[in-house]
C-alpha cells in the first residue's frame, strides 16, 4: 500500500535529485521502455532501482495493477523492501518484492496451475529443506542402491535440473541419462507426497508462462511492469520467462545486473544471459561506471583481481588501502591475527568505527568455525552468515528480526514502522481472506508487540509467546509456508537451553541485520550485495580460491569473480591473509602458495606504490 499520493510523490522526486549528477543513473531513471542497467560494484544500483521503482509505481501503473520486483534471494528482497519503505512503498497485493521461486509459486503456479491442466495436488505443499534431502536420498538409493552417498551427487543434480528445462528434447536424456533419471525419480517421489520444491516452482512457472498465452495475459494485466535485480544470478528459467513475458505479452522490463559479480554457477547461474538480454531488440542498455563505495586503490586493484579493465571511476573521495599478510602456521594463526591484532587496530584507526563496520570473509563454514572460535575468545560479539549459522536467514526470520527491533526500542523511533510490519504479516497469510480474520491477524500482532516491548527479554520466551499468540494458527492454515515454519523451528531450537542462542535477548536478535556491536563473519558467497568499512579476507590459498579442481576457464572465471566480489565489499581497507599451504581431508599438506588472485593484486599494488 502507498502513503498519501502527495507525500509519496515528494519522497521519490526528492530522492531522484541525487541521481542527476550521474549520467547513467539519470538515464535509467528517465527510461520509458525496456531497460537493462549494467551496474558495477558500489555504483548505486540499488538506489537507482528503488527510486525508479517508486517513480514507475507513481507514474506508470494504477492500482489494482502493480509491479513485481524479482530478486535472487530473501536477503536482496529484504534490503529492497527496507529502501522502498523509506520512499513510501510497502509490499502489498499489487507490489511484489521477492524471489523468483516465491513469484512463481504465488502468482503463477497456485492461481493457474490446475486451470492449465498441470498434475498438481489440490493444496500445494512446499517440501521443507529436510524433506527434500530425505526424498533425494531415497531417489539415489532407488537408482544406485543403498550404499551410494547422495552428498556428492547433489550439485550436479541441481545444475542439470536448472539448465535442462525441456524434458521433450533429446538433450534431456542425451547429455546425462543417469542424472535425468535421478531427477525424474526424485520428482515422482515428491509428487507421491503431494509436494513440490523450490526448483519445481520455477520449472512449473516456466511451463505455464511459455505454454499458455492466457497465463501471460493474466500476468500482464496484474503486473504491467516487472523489475529484476541481480539478473546475472537468476538462471535460464528466469531468462526464458522474461523473454516470453516481454516479447509475447508486452510486459515492460527494468533489469539490473553485473556479469562480473555472477558467483552462483553451481546453482545454474549463467552470466552471459545478462549480456544477451542487453543486446535484444528494443532494449535500452545503461552502464553505471562510477564507484561510490571503495577508495581509489581498491577500485584499481579490483580490476587486477578481475583480470580485465572495466573503466570504473572511484568517486568516494578517499584513497583506500590494501594490506597483505602471510602467516605460515595456517588458518588458526590467520584467525588469531584477525581477532587479536587487525580488528582492534581497525577500530582504533577511525573515530566512531564499530565492530559492525568490519567483515571477515572466508570460503566456507569450516573457516567460519575457526574465526568464530578466535573472535569469541577475544570477547567479541558476532553475526555469522554461513551454513554454520544457528538459523537460516529467510524472509520470515528477517521479519522476526525487525519485529524484535521494534520491541527493543524501534517503537520510539518508528524504525521499523509498525505499518510495514503489519502489512508484511498479512502477506505471510494469503490463505486467510475474510476481512474479519485479516483484521484479527493485525490485532493479535499489535497486542503482542505492544505487550513485549522489552529489549532484555529472552528471545526464547519472546518467540514462544509470539508463536502462541500469532504464528501457530496462521502457519497451520497455509501449507505454502511450511519452509518458513521449519526455519522458525530451527530458530526456536537454537534458543533452547543448550542452543547457540540460549542467552540471546530480544535486543540482540533485533540487531542481527547490521548490529553495530557485532563483527560480521560471512562466506564470500553470502557477502554479495553488502558493504563495510573494513574487509578481511582469510584462507586465500591456491587450491582453495581457486579450488584445486578449477581446471576449466568457466570454473576459474567463477572463482575469480568470487574473489572480486569479496574485494569490492570494502570502503576504506582490505586485508588479505594467506598461509601458503592447504591440507586435504587426510591431513596431507600441499604447498601451493598464495592464491593467484591475491598475487595479481599484490603485483598491481606494489607497482603503483
Amino acid at each position: 500500500m502507498l502513503r498519501s499520493g502527495a507525500r509519496f510523490s515528494l519522497l521519490y522526486r526528492a530522492a531522484a535529485e541525487d541521481l542527476r549528477d550521474n549520467p547513467g543513473q539519470w538515464q535509467a531513471y528517465e527510461s520509458t521502455g525496456n531497460c537493462v542497467v549494467l551496474a558495477g560494484p558500489g555504483s548505486g544500483k540499488t538506489k537507482t532501482l528503488t527510486i525508479k521503482l517508486a517513480r514507475m509505481m507513481a507514474e506508470d501503473v494504477e492500482p489494482p495493477r502493480g509491479i513485481a520486483c524479482i530478486t535472487y534471494n530473501s536477503e536482496c528482497a529484504a534490503e529492497l523492501g527496507r529502501r522502498l519503505d523509506k520512499l513510501g512503498i510497502q509490499e502489498s497485493s499489487h507490489v511484489f518484492i521477492g524471489t523468483i521461486h516465491s513469484f512463481c509459486l504465488k502468482h503463477v503456479v497456485v492461481p493457474y496451475g490446475r486451470l492449465a491442466g498441470l498434475e498438481m495436488p489440490t493444496d500445494v505443499k512446499v517440501a521443507t529443506p529436510d524433506e527434500q534431502e530425505r526424498v533425494f536420498a531415497e531417489a539415489v538409493a532407488e537408482l544406485y542402491g543403498p550404499n551410494r552417498d547422495p552428498t556428492y551427487l547433489r550439485t550436479d543434480f541441481d545444475r542439470y535440473r536448472r539448465t535442462h528445462l525441456d524434458r521433450d528434447q533429446p538433450e534431456w536424456l542425451g547429455d546425462d541419462a543417469e542424472t535425468a533419471q535421478l531427477i525424474e525419480i526424485y520428482e515422482r517421489k515428491l509428487r507421491e507426497r503431494g509436494a513440490i520444491d523450490f526448483d519445481d516452482m520455477m520449472l512449473l512457472g516456466l511451463r505455464l508462462i511459455e505454454g499458455n498465452q492466457w497465463v501471460r495475459s493474466c500476468l500482464q494485466a496484474r503486473f504491467p511492469i516487472i523489475a529484476v535485480d541481480e539478473y546475472q544470478d537468476l538462471g535460464l528459467a528466469l531468462h526464458r520467462m522474461v523473454v516470453s513475458l516481454v516479447y509475447d505479452a508486452g510486459i515492460r522490463l527494468f533489469a539490473v545486473g553485473d556479469a562480473d559479480q555472477s558467483i552462483y554457477g553451481f546453482a545454474g547461474a549463467m552470466p552471459h544471459l545478462l549480456q544477451e538480454l542487453s543486446e535484444m531488440e528494443g532494449m535500452e542498455t545503461v552502464p553505471l561506471r562510477f564507484n561510490y563505495r571503495s577508495g581509489l586503490e581498491i577500485v584499481e586493484a579490483s580490476e587486477a583481481a578481475l583480470g580485465e579493465e572495466r573503466g570504473y571511476e572511484a568517486k568516494a573521495g578517499y584513497a583506500g588501502t590494501i594490506h597483505f599478510y602471510k602467516l605460515p602456521k595456517g588458518l588458526e594463526e590467520q584467525a588469531e591475527q584477525i581477532a587479536k591484532v587487525l580488528i582492534p587496530g581497525a577500530l582504533g584507526r577511525r573515530k566512531g568505527r564499530t565492530l559492525g563496520d568490519i567483515a571477515v570473509l572466508y570460503v566456507d563454514k569450516n573457516d567460519g568455525d575457526v574465526i568464530e572460535g578466535q573472535v569469541s575468545a577475544a570477547g567479541m560479539q558476532f553475526i555469522r552468515v554461513d551454513r554454520g549459522a544457528p538459523y537460516r536467514k529467510t524472509k520470515f526470520t528477517r521479519w522476526l528480526e525487525e519485529c524484535a527491533a521494534w520491541c527493543a526500542g524501534g517503537w520510539r523511533s518508528g524504525t521499523p514502522r509498525l505499518s510495514s510490519l503489519l502489512s508484511r504479516w498479512q502477506l505471510f497469510n494469503p490463505s486467510i481472506r475474510s476481512e474479519k480474520e485479516r483484521s484479527q491477524l493485525k490485532v493479535d500482532l499489535v497486542q503482542f508487540l505492544f505487550g513485549h516491548r522489552d529489549e532484555k527479554l529472552s528471545l526464547r520466551d519472546w518467540l514462544g509467546a509470539m508463536v502462541d499468540q500469532c504464528i501457530a494458527r496462521a502457519f497451520a492454515a497455509d501449507p505454502t509456508q511450511r519452509d518458513e515454519a521449519e526455519a522458525l523451528e530451527v530458530l526456536r531450537r537454537a534458543c533452547g537451553p543448550k542452543g547457540k542462542l540460549a542467552k540471546l535477548t530480544v535486543g540482540a536478535f533485533g540487531g542481527q541485520a547490521g548490529a553495530s556491536d557485532h563483527v560480521n563473519l560471512i562466506t564470500l558467497h553470502s557477502a554479495k550485495g553488502m558493504e563495510f568499512d573494513i574487509v578481511l579476507m582469510m584462507g586465500l590459498e591456491q587450491g582453495r580460491i581457486p579450488k584445486w579442481d578449477a581446471k576449466t576457464a568457466e570454473k576459474k572465471g567463477e572463482a575469480r569473480r568470487l574473489f572480486y566480489v569479496g574485494l569490492t565489499r570494502a570502503r576504506h581497507e582490505v586485508h588479505l591473509l594467506c598461509s601458503g599451504f592447504t591440507l586435504n581431508r587426510k591431513g596431507r599438506r600441499f604447498d601451493n602458495g598464495a592464491s593467484e588472485f591475491m598475487r595479481e593484486v599484490y603485483r598491481k599494488v606494489k607497482k603503483q606504490s
